[in-house]
């Protein structure tokens, strides 16, 4: 067998690998999700959310959002004005860290802006450094969520989660789907 034959079946075996392990993962987790309503919202739905409801204060200066009662927090997943695909938003900060009165119950709104990757949103008792292997087991997570499709025809896919923080601590939110974390796409929830 020459090698550039050699070569080619083994990236084809390569590339079938990370679809099974991708394929799995996605199956793996899918089955967990805890959001209370999904589905598709327009523009101008999306616009509508930006609003910081009372309740909240915004530090731009430390990128912390400070939560002392509960409240329906909006939360956009790969904006494309992020300085990288792998973060959240959230009232205008990009991955910020979010410090919560305990026995506060926090209403997620999770949207998919991303043109062209899925994401989610999940909480964890473990935080970084994040790698895939550390993605495909589910110890220390805290909720689950399907991942959610890109923008497709102006439709941005959303899913509504509830957490209340009873616990003071640290913990995070993070992207599960592979590599998304590792690239960055996470953030520190501190409840008090």
């Amino acid at each position: 067998m020459n090698k550039h034959r050699l070569f080619g079946l083994i990236s084809v075996a390569g590339l079938a690998l990370v679809v099974i392990i991708s394929a799995s993962y996605i199956w793996e987790f899918s089955g967990y999700a805890n959001a209370q309503n999904t589905g598709f919202m327009t523009g101008a739905e999306l616009s509508s959310l930006n609003a910081s409801p009372p309740g909240i204060y915004v530090s731009h200066s430390n990128s912390t959002i400070y939560l002392n009662n509960s409240v329906d927090l909006p939360v956009m997943m790969g904006p494309m004005d992020a300085p990288s695909m792998y973060s959240f938003e959230i009232l205008g900060m990009f991955n910020p860290t979010l410090t919560v009165m305990q026995g506060t119950t926090l209403d997620f709104t999770v949207i998919n802006v991303d043109t062209d990757s899925y994401h989610n949103f999940v909480m964890s008792h473990s935080g970084p450094p994040y790698y895939m292997g550390s993605m495909m087991q589910s110890s220390g997570l805290m909720n689950n969520m399907n991942f959610l499709p890109p923008v497709h025809s102006g439709s941005y896919a959303y899913s509504n989660l509830s957490y209340s923080f009873s616990t003071p601590g640290t913990y995070w939110y993070l992207c599960t789907y592979p590599g998304h974390a590792a690239e960055g796409m996470y953030g520190k929830i501190v409840v008090v």
